[in-house]
């Protein structure tokens, strides 16, 4: 099986097909896509951008996660 190596839209890191993400950035968009499930839980509703916008807010929030964020926001 081969890939056909790319970079990371969020980094300079390799990527591959499967993902537009490096291993550390597809991890971070994974765990967000997760957790975007119980704050919906948690508002009862929140728009994905809502969720973004509130967590780069959040000095809790990790560099990798951050990263991801500014990509998907930029779909908005």
């Amino acid at each position: 099986m081969t890939s056909r190596l790319r970079k990371c839209i969020a980094c300079t890191r390799k990527s591959y097909t499967a993902s537009k993400y490096c291993t550390y950035h597809h991890d971070a968009f994974l765990n967000l896509k997760q957790k975007y499930e119980t704050w919906v839980y948690a508002y009862g509703q929140i728009s994905w951008q809502e969720y973004l916008n509130k967590l780069i807010m959040m000095n809790e929030v990790g560099v990798w996660v951050k990263d991801v964020i500014v990509v998907e926001s930029k779909k908005f």
